[in-house]
Order: structure tokens, then sequence, then C-alpha cells
């Protein structure tokens, strides 16, 4: 339908919506960094765009890298998610949509998002969210960090709507990206205290580095008995006790003492930390595993 037909309302909505983005780059173009530009910018696609939460994640090679998420209505949630989104870590190949905004630079609306397939289960069913838009941030050319937002708790499910909104907010932040560096750099030549910001052509969005989180994960892996290796690669593949049980054939009960004894030696709080310092290490459920789970 062409906007001069819509009804008042939903135009009426999306202009305040689009000059909530504007008032938003405003605000993040008057920072004078990068790095609390990457912080603000979810609580900004939240307040001003319309979203109840928002996460930004960087690209570093293949990977997907948590920068900063904003989720007001439940600060606690949004702590526990940062925390298990920074060990995490996947692989583009194993997150189609994220793959498919980095590789054509353009936003992604994902519907069903329990059910969909091609992606990435573990922080999917951890977010709990049904649809959600992922857009990408560029910079010179290149994709150096994705948006994500949802609408987690209203019941309401995002449109194109809100795909092009994010999109746009996200266009913003790149610019304001690239405003910050060389308000730095042009600070720097002319002799200002500090040095100025990187260019960040190769996705890095500066900060300290998180290889090093997970030092010593692959030795508490490896005090693992096969059993419970086995029983970890079916939990990273989303399957329940009763499921492992029959994959393994082994009781329920032994399947929660296995998980017991996993969650111990890794020292995770539960199945889904245990998952992701698990997947943290670059390894990939088994594929007898994944054929056990899907049969």
């Amino acid at each position: 339908m062409d906007v001069l037909t819509r009804p008042l309302g939903p135009v009426a909505e999306a202009a305040r919506r689009l000059r909530g983005v504007q008032r938003a780059m405003t605000r993040l173009s008057s920072l004078d960094s990068v790095a609390r530009l990457v912080s603000a910018a979810p609580r900004e696609a939240c307040k001003a765009v319309g979203f109840e939460r928002a996460m930004l994640s960087h690209i570093r090679g293949d990977r997907v890298s948590f920068a900063s998420v904003s989720f007001e209505g439940d600060p606690i949630m949004a702590a526990d998610f940062a925390r298990l989104a920074r060990a995490v870590r996947p692989r583009l190949d194993r997150c189609a949509p994220e793959h498919e905004a980095v590789v054509r630079q353009m936003p992604v609306l994902v519907r069903e998002a329990q059910s969909a397939t091609g992606l990435f289960r573990p922080l999917t069913h951890v977010a709990r969210t049904e649809t959600y838009v992922v857009a990408p941030i560029v910079r010179d050319g290149h994709t150096v960090a994705l948006l994500h937002a949802d609408a987690y708790g209203t019941g309401r499910l995002l449109d194109e709507l809100d795909r092009e909104l994010l999109w746009t907010f996200a266009t913003g932040v790149g610019w304001a990206m690239d405003d910050i560096t060389h308000r730095g750099q042009r600070r720097a030549l002319g002799g200002a205290d500090g040095e100025a910001e990187p260019l960040l052509n190769d996705g890095r969005l500066g900060g300290a580095e998180l290889e090093g989180e997970l030092l010593g994960t692959g030795g508490r892996l490896g005090t693992l008995t096969a059993r419970e290796q086995e029983v970890l690669h079916l939990m990273a593949e989303g399957a329940s006790n009763a499921s492992i049980g029959e994959s393994l054939v082994i009781s329920q009960a032994t399947v929660k003492s296995h998980v017991r004894h996993i969650l111990r030696k890794l020292g995770a709080a539960n199945r889904t930390e245990a998952v992701s310092l698990f997947l943290a290490t670059g390894r990939r459920p088994s594929a007898a595993a994944a054929t056990s789970f899907s049969s």
C-alpha cells in the first residue's frame, strides 16, 4: 500500500519513531569515543526507536562477538544473557540471518525464531524471542557489527517497519562511528591530549579482548568422561533429559547425574552456561549426537 493511502495512525507512528532515530543519532554523535557509542547504542535503539531489547555485536573474522546489550525491563536477564553471549561467540556459518546481514549488508526480519531453521539455537533459546531484526553496521564498505532488536515481553511481533527503522538506526551508528573517529584524529593532529580512535576497518570495536575470558576451559572439558562428553554434545543440540536418555539408552536419573557432574567439572551454574562454555571452544556437537537427537 502506498504511504499516502495508509491510515493516518500508522503513518504518524512511523514518523514519530523516525524522529526518535534522528534524535538518537544526535545524542550518539555527541559522544567522545567509539567505546561509549557501542555501550550506548542498544539503549538508544530501545529508548528512541521503540524496541524492548537490543544488542550490539561486532564481527571478528568468521565469528559474532558480543559487545553490549540493553533490556531495562529485566536488567538481571540482560546481565545473564550478556555473560553467556560473551562466552559463546558463534560462527557466522551457524547463524543464517546474521550471515545474510553481514554479506548482503541488508537487514533481516526473523519470524518464528523458536522454530525457524538456520539460527544459533543456544542463544535463541535463552533469549526466548519470537521475532527479531538484525541489521548491519557498515564502515568503509565493510560490515563491522550487527544490531539485534526485538519486542520481548510485549506480545508485539516485529514487522517490516521495525526492520527498516533498525536499519536506518544501524546506518546512523556507522556514520556516528566515523564522525567520532575523525574528530579524534583531528584532535590528535592538533596536538590535543589523547590518541585518535582507530579506524576499526578490521571489525574491532575497541575495548578489552574477549579471547582470554575462557582460558582453561579446554582443560576442564578434558576432565569429562566419555559418557559425560556424549551427554554434553546432546545438550548442545538442545536435547532434553528424556531425549538424551533415549539416545544413549540410559535412565533420566542417570542423565541427571551426568548433568550434575558436567556442571561441577566445568564450574557452570546451569545447563545453558555449560553449553556456552562448550561452544566457546569452537567445538561442534558430533555427527552421531546430532543424528541421535534428530531421529
